[in-house]
């Protein structure tokens, strides 16, 4: 499937902006800012994701995360974002295609937490787009 990668430095800065935009309370660990759960979601941003660059619109499905332990200020983050399973149903709307992502993000190869966030396009799929 497809896969892309990206190294990402996690701020202080960064981890308080995300904490104040979904209006998260600050928590720290050892006296180091630890980044809301939540926050891999908006590590796509920072991937070019081909496959996704054709699609028609999309609607967030679900996220799930999993963590061996917190992602903290002034780390550097080793991430990997693949497709990793793409299921076509026919729905209310046409044909749905349920594209599922896994983010993985590692520190000194060390696995930190794991993201899967399925989204759905509605109508046809460009076939292309995920077969590349």
């Amino acid at each position: 499937m497809n896969k892309v990668h990206q190294q990402l430095y996690v701020t202080s800065e960064w981890i308080s902006q995300y904490a104040q935009s979904i209006e998260a309370p600050l928590q720290k660990m050892n006296g180091i800012l630890i980044a809301p759960s939540t926050m891999p979601i908006i590590f796509w941003q920072e991937f070019d994701i081909p496959w996704l660059k054709e699609a028609r619109t999309l609607i967030h499905g679900t996220q799930r995360f999993s963590y061996k332990s917190p992602i903290t200020a002034d780390m550097l983050l080793d991430c990997e974002l693949a497709l990793t399973n793409v299921e076509e149903k026919v729905g209310k709307q046409g044909m749905l295609t349920f594209l599922t992502h896994t983010l993985v993000c590692k520190c000194n190869d060390d696995l930190i937490a794991t993201a899967e966030t399925v989204l759905i396009q509605v109508g046809d799929p460009y076939e292309k787009a995920y077969n590349s």
